[in-house]
């Protein structure tokens, strides 16, 4: 790892040796990573690149800690972004999230070499859509998350993040609560945010379910589970130790931790967020609600907690959403841009 100042890093992710080398080399920025105060920032990021470099493909990572740096760190990056440009060939500029895609338009030499966006929410959510038309017109290629789109006349993909099935797999639920010192006598209902509590996330739409499963359908033994800022190897054991997983939010993308519930044989019962709805097509026992109300979230936590039926973790790949599949489709984008003169 090159420490270019404190406020950007160039990592270089090797491709793995058991694979043969792809002959590509990509430049991810963003401004989501993981750093030593906060090792699961950015978390996703991190894993789709090392899922890329499992395949043989030579990455990158130019980052923008605006995190912990402040808005400052986007000024500096916008120069630091145009210095290693012109040191550095690239085949493709893959940026992740709005802001590190306008950083490194304003850079001024994105008319040199392949370039893919990467929104994390939907447009309206991550800068306006203003600055989506103008991305839109700039960048080779977007991706988006939060919904399924025909990409057959314009340059725009749909490409959830995928979820690791070899981290998130299902095993015993008294064992995973034995190791978390949690009661067995108890269904917890999991909330999950990443590093901080969001407004977004609404943990109080979350408590207002909770109250309602326990005061009108009578059901005492259920508890919240609130997962947050937890270290990345203890969140699979927190998910299987968990009977439901309820989002709560006003708007999301794609959320992972729906995969990384899927994956691990726990149900979902959301509101009518981003891509919720295409994840769990299909999967008996998982719900999206047609409404952000908790009277209508509590009645379909209820079916599921009153409901013998159980889905398995095959419903992962056959939705394509672990790590392997998207990174394929990832490198695919990747090729059809490089074939596009």
């Amino acid at each position: 790892m090159t420490t270019i100042s404190t406020f950007v890093l160039l990592l270089n992710q090797k491709p793995a040796k058991k694979n043969l080398k792809i002959d590509m080399k990509v430049l991810h920025v963003t401004n989501n990573y993981p750093t030593e105060d906060h090792p699961y920032y950015g978390i996703f990021v991190k894993e789709q690149v090392e899922s890329l470099s499992c395949m043989g493909i030579n990455n990158d990572i130019f980052y923008i800690n605006g995190r912990e740096n402040g808005k400052y760190a986007y000024i500096k990056a916008v120069y630091n972004l145009w210095f290693i440009l012109k040191k550095e060939k690239y085949d493709i500029i893959h940026c992740h999230h709005s802001f590190s895609g306008v950083v490194f338009l304003l850079s001024s030499v994105f008319f040199r070499c392949k370039c893919l966006l990467s929104y994390q929410n939907p447009p309206e959510r991550e800068g306006g859509m203003l600055l989506f038309y103008i991305c839109k017109t700039l960048f080779d290629g977007i991706i988006v998350k939060h919904k399924v789109v025909d990409n057959s006349k314009t340059n725009i993909y749909y490409l959830p993040n995928g979820v690791n099935i070899n981290i998130f797999k299902p095993m015993d639920k008294s064992l995973a609560k034995s190791r978390l010192g949690l009661s067995d006598n108890v269904r917890y209902i999991l909330f999950m945010d990443s590093y901080k509590l969001r407004k977004q996330k609404r943990l109080d739409r979350f408590n207002e379910t909770l109250a309602i499963i326990k005061c009108k359908y009578n059901i005492h033994d259920v508890e919240p589970l609130i997962l947050t800022g937890v270290k990345r190897e203890l969140v699979p054991l927190y998910v299987c130790a968990s009977d439901l997983h309820i989002i709560t939010s006003d708007f999301e993308g794609s959320p992972n931790s729906v995969k990384e519930c899927l994956a691990c044989n726990i149900p979902v019962v959301s509101t009518p967020v981003g891509n919720v709805h295409e994840m769990i097509a299909g999967i008996d026992g998982c719900y999206v609600s047609n409404t952000f109300d908790a009277e209508e979230l509590a009645e379909l936590s209820f079916k599921v907690l009153n409901s013998e039926s159980r889905f398995n973790n095959s419903s992962i790949k056959s939705h394509q959403l672990d790590s392997i599949s998207v990174a394929k489709k990832l490198s695919n984008i990747y090729k059809e841009l490089l074939s596009i003169r």
